[in-house]
């Protein structure tokens, strides 16, 4: 599988709505930890899709878009939409990308427009697309809840809210992580 390519497709994502957050680069890094990238790999990453955004003058959805009618786009970017034969990683790639459009809690007509298109590309179902959708929701919730806790008198109580939140955090992702691998579409 082209991780590189992939990791392309989240930074240009990424950088689909002007700016790239500072929770959009940890999520990102945590992304590319799980593809095998390394720093260098990532900073060259980064400076390809500056430089398809600056030089190519295009955006995330003309790049996916023509990417897919090309299946390849002149070595300029090479994420080719068609290589992901798994509808696993099809639904994996979504949510990362949903993830990543939540990382700065503001999920963005730009970045729903490039969800939307790869979600009609790759024919993924809508129940799975609301759930992602639901599971991005309240985890953003739960990090607000995590920053109210943030404020409350250092103690106990609070070291306890504080580990129980991540626990919750990590049970709801965890269960999109299994309703993708059960899916079957």
């Amino acid at each position: 599988m082209n991780y590189k390519g992939q990791a392309k497709l989240y930074y240009l994502y990424m950088m689909a709505d002007g700016t790239v957050s500072d929770g959009e680069n940890r999520l990102f890094d945590e992304i590319c930890k799980e593809l095998y990238l390394n720093a260098d790999d990532k900073k060259r990453i980064e400076q390809e899709c500056r430089e398809i955004s600056n030089e190519e003058k295009m955006n995330c959805i003309e790049v996916v878009e023509r990417n897919a009618e090309e299946s390849y786009m002149s070595g300029v970017l090479d994420i080719d939409l068609n290589k992901y034969d798994s509808d696993i990683n099809k639904a994996k790639i979504l949510w990362n990308l949903v993830n990543l459009g939540y990382a700065d809690s503001e999920f963005t007509i730009d970045e729903r427009e490039i969800i939307d298109y790869l979600r009609e590309y790759w024919e993924i179902p809508d129940s799975l697309y609301q759930e992602m959708i639901d599971v991005a929701e309240t985890c953003l919730a739960l990090e607000k809840h995590k920053q109210w806790i943030e404020g409350l008198p250092d103690n106990d109580y609070k070291l306890e809210k504080k580990k129980q939140v991540k626990k919750d955090i990590k049970h709801v992702q965890e269960t999109i992580f299994t309703t993708i691998s059960e899916i079957d579409f």
